[in-house]
């Protein structure tokens, strides 16, 4: 069974869809949250998501829009949380407050920012050359999947992997390009992905939405 893994859409849509394009031969896809925030594809996304049945942790960003709370959040972030929350539709703001804090599969465990049971769980960030990766992997003995930093990596300890696939939507790691990860569930193995996709369509629709431009450039700096 192939299984895709995707994290950090962020409201990008087009990014979403050429992502979809590389993973659909998987049976399934899940997702490490941050559906909405930043983008202006919203609606467009959760619809998405409903219809091809990808199911997704709640992120930060998620419960920000859900709950109308961006504290902690930096001024483009909190203007784009604010935006999106205005034009979401009701059923899909209900369902961004239902997602999931963790998901449990029989091959992985699924998180937005750590292993926990609260909040926290899309609080903290855990980067690739912390420490704490290796020993989530030694305490819980399970293979685990984040997202929240959008950095993909991946870490191995005793047969199980601990892994970022990175983010679809707004990439921090200097590669512009959407990232994503296959896991193969029979072999145990995971694939890393990158795919290019039109960043000035988004950038289009960023300005014509009157959201910063700031959101746009990075997009091309990937950071």
């Amino acid at each position: 069974m192939k299984v895709g893994l995707i994290s950090d859409v962020h409201g990008n849509l087009i990014a979403l869809e050429t992502v979809l394009e590389k993973l659909n031969h998987c049976d399934k896809i899940y997702c490490a949250g941050d559906v909405v925030g930043y983008y202006p594809y919203p609606n467009e996304v959760v619809e998405v998501f409903i219809e091809e049945g990808i199911e997704s942790v709640m992120g930060n960003h998620d419960y920000a829009v859900a709950n109308n709370n961006f504290s902690g959040f930096n001024p483009y972030a909190e203007e784009a949380g604010r935006w999106t929350r205005r034009h979401l539709k009701k059923e899909y703001l209900e369902w961004l407050s239902k997602l999931p804090i963790k998901i449990e599969t029989e091959w992985f465990s699924v998180y937005h920012g750590i292993p926990a049971d609260d909040e926290t769980a899309f609080e903290v960030y855990i980067f690739p050359e912390e420490p704490m990766v290796v020993e989530f992997l030694r305490m819980l003995k399970r293979n685990i999947v984040v997202g929240h930093t959008h950095i993909q990596f991946i870490r191995k300890l005793d047969g199980y992997f601990f892994l970022n696939p990175g983010s679809v939507g707004q990439p921090r790691d200097g590669d512009p390009r959407s990232a994503f990860a296959v896991y193969d569930t029979e072999k145990n193995e995971v694939q890393l992905r990158r795919v290019e996709y039109d960043i000035e369509e988004v950038c289009e629709a960023v300005r014509k939405a009157g959201l910063p431009e700031f959101l746009c450039s990075r997009l091309y700096d990937g950071f």
